[in-house]
């Protein structure tokens, strides 16, 4: 998933689940803990990796579902709810003729010089989102709920 503007970008890509199948409390969300690799372009010129698990196979599922329906006009936003909030977000919203604003916030733990929070505002025409939205669908593919 990419995410950018004229200053900066997000890269984001998930890796694997947090757990293996047979590990962690099966009666809970333990084995759908996804793990997100970021790679930060900061407006300064620096870079930033770091990773976090903090996303859950049905949410993945939900947020592709929720971008689906702001692509497809039947509503106007897209706001993420996901359990782990803090630690990443995604804000989308129709903002003019096949264009889409979208607001990516992604906590970096690892960070030693402060700047521990990748934001990024951009704006996705519609054949953009399109392809967004394409590569969530293989990624709910690639790692469905475990439950």
């Amino acid at each position: 998933m990419l995410f950018r503007n004229e200053a900066s970008s997000l890269h984001l890509d998930i890796v694997n689940y947090e757990f293996p199948p047979d590990a962690g409390d099966p009666t809970s969300d333990d084995p759908n803990w996804l793990v997100l690799r970021a790679t930060w372009n900061k407006e300064d010129g620096g870079i930033v990796k770091d990773s976090n698990s903090c996303l859950l196979t049905h949410e993945l599922q939900e947020m592709t579902a929720g971008l689906k329906v702001l692509r497809a006009g039947i509503r106007d936003r897209y706001e993420s709810d996901f359990q782990e909030g803090f630690y990443f977000s995604v804000s989308a919203r129709a903002a003019g003729e096949d264009a889409f604003g979208l607001d990516v916030s992604f906590y970096l733990p690892n960070t030693m010089d402060g700047d521990d929070t990748a934001e990024v505002a951009c704006t996705m025409t519609g054949e953009e989102l399109t392809a967004l939205i394409g590569e969530l669908d293989r990624l709910c593919e690639k790692f469905p709920d475990r439950t």
